[in-house]
């Protein structure tokens, strides 16, 4: 069954080919009409009515549509359902989630609106022999669809279901009286809008989160609580079976790569989108150091090249480098080639790390003897006199490992973190052995930003973000993100990132 939901399909936005993008173009002249929307339908129209889609990759350089353009709010689950019961019936791939349901319409969309310029040749551009054309053509339907239209529609109506009652129910259980004032389904959490009439029972509340959990049958996970917007309100984060989870796809860090803007100074990093399904970015110079940790299987190595791939994305190597630390010798690799390396290479024992970051230092006191020659404090101030020197990303995969070859990098690594935010260098410290030996006290204490992934105890949660949470995470890239020295950490729900997604941002870039 679908996970997808009508809020999702209509906050999103459509493209087709670049092909298919100027054919549409010549066919809303010839045909006079207004929108590219008006040729877009007809193009699902006219491939809805044939076969399975070809397997063939379809490029995405089209320009994008609105999801409220395309297809209107009232005729939205139709469409969807018509293209979701066309897969299925044709013996496509499941459409169940919203990179599969783009990729799909840019599939129709550039199968049908070729055929329309077809067509219209046909007529030899004659608009009533074209019209004439598209009222007689019989739809090659199956006479009886494997999964009804009607069927399909109700698939897209969201899994995750009203459960206030539920909820209701289970605060009682544990000697809370409330209200559900609203809900909003999230990508894997449902946030409920809560009315407590006596505000005394919050503390009830708060303490009795595990109880909850045990009330609502949310085995491992527990809910959160948030602040509400109106007086005596709480959001109570709701996590739901791992079945009615949207994944957050490459396609929304596109998304983001084109809506957002860039600042002098900033290095803007995307690690995903909160609960409601909202982009989350945070500035990684602003941070200025960061530490990153989470067990086996929980989204670590993932995370962390969404955070390159945010700055590279964005950036030229000639403004940005990467010193990349990678004992577990294969992470990294596919930036082995990249422009964006800091000394053209990855280090990945402990001799080379040593080299790299020794190397780093002496670069980090070579810039600040720039900065009092040019009489400048920081980085920032040596750009605008037009200084060129580009920001230096450290990433270390796995500081455990790291530190078991050679306890004495640890120095060097305190020194840059103690040092280095002046001279545009900053730190971002992974590893999945989260405890006071592989932290100390000096790392900890100068590397203030942090993301904690799903651990196996609260201690280990401790480490990271100085308090509890990250082990009743849900996995699978579900974090906690600490981005300001005190701050409170906001869940964020990572973005999937493959190889091949990874390799084609690197194509992006000149002088691969």
């Amino acid at each position: 069954m679908s996970t997808l939901s009508l809020q999702q399909v209509m906050n999103s936005r459509f493209r087709t080919s670049g092909d298919a993008d100027r054919t549409t173009v010549a066919l809303m002249s010839n045909l006079g009409l207004s929108t590219k929307a008006n040729v877009a339908r007809l193009a699902i129209s006219r491939s809805l009515a044939l076969g399975k889609l070809s397997d063939d990759n379809v490029d995405s350089k089209g320009l994008e549509i609105p999801a409220s353009v395309l297809f209107t709010q009232d005729d939205s689950t139709a469409w969807v359902g018509l293209i979701i019961t066309h897969a299925r019936s044709h013996g496509g791939e499941a459409i169940d989630s919203m990179d599969l349901l783009r990729a799909a319409v840019r599939k129709h969309w550039h199968r049908g609106v070729a055929l329309l310029m077809l067509d219209w040749q046909e007529a030899s551009g004659n608009f009533d022999k074209f019209l004439e054309t598209l009222i007689v053509r019989r739809a090659d339907l199956p006479d009886v669809a494997a999964v009804s239209p009607k069927k399909a529609a109700v698939a897209i109506v969201e899994k995750a279901q009203d459960a206030s009652a539920i909820l209701i129910k289970a605060l009682a259980e544990i000697g809370v009286t409330a209200e559900i004032k609203g809900l909003i389904h999230g990508p894997r959490v449902s946030r409920y809008k809560v009315f407590l009439p006596d505000i005394n029972q919050f503390d009830k509340l708060r303490k009795g989160l595990e109880r909850l959990a045990l009330a609502l049958n949310l085995q491992k996970s527990r809910p959160t609580l948030s602040s509400g917007e109106e007086a005596k309100t709480i959001s109570l984060d709701v996590p739901r079976p791992r079945a009615t989870w949207t994944p957050v796809g490459f396609t929304q860090f596109r998304d983001w790569i084109s809506s957002s803007k860039s600042s002098a100074g900033q290095l803007a990093v995307y690690p995903g989108v909160d609960v409601l399904g909202n982009p989350y970015t945070f500035d990684l110079a602003a941070a200025p150091h960061l530490l990153v940790g989470g067990t086996t299987g929980s989204g670590k190595s993932v995370c962390l090249h969404g955070l390159i791939l945010s700055l590279i994305a964005r950036m030229p190597a000639t403004a940005l480098q990467f010193a990349l630390i990678d004992p577990k010798q294969v992470e990294f690799s596919v930036y082995k080639d990249s422009q964006y390396l800091y000394r053209g290479e990855i280090a990945t024992d402990a001799t080379s790390a040593r080299e790299m970051l020794i190397e780093l230092v002496a670069e980090m006191e070579a810039r600040y003897s720039s900065f009092m020659a040019a009489s400048v404090s920081n980085i920032d101030e040596a750009r605008k006199k037009r200084i060129e020197m580009p920001y230096i990303v450290v990433v270390i995969e796995e500081l455990a490992d790291l530190l078991m070859m050679a306890k004495d990098i640890e120095d060097h690594i305190i020194r840059l973190a103690q040092k280095a935010r002046a001279a545009g260098i900053h730190l971002v410290i992974a590893t999945q052995r989260p405890d006071a030996k592989t932290f100390s006290g000096l790392v900890r204490s100068n590397i203030p930003a942090r993301i904690a992934l799903t651990v196996q105890k609260s201690t280990e949660s401790i480490i990271i973000l100085d308090e509890p949470g990250a082990e009743d995470l849900l996995g699978a890239g579900d974090m906690l993100v600490k981005a300001t020295p005190g701050g409170h950490p906001e869940r964020i729900h990572g973005v999937r990132i493959e190889r091949s997604d990874i390799e084609s941002v690197l194509r992006d870039k000149p002088g691969r």
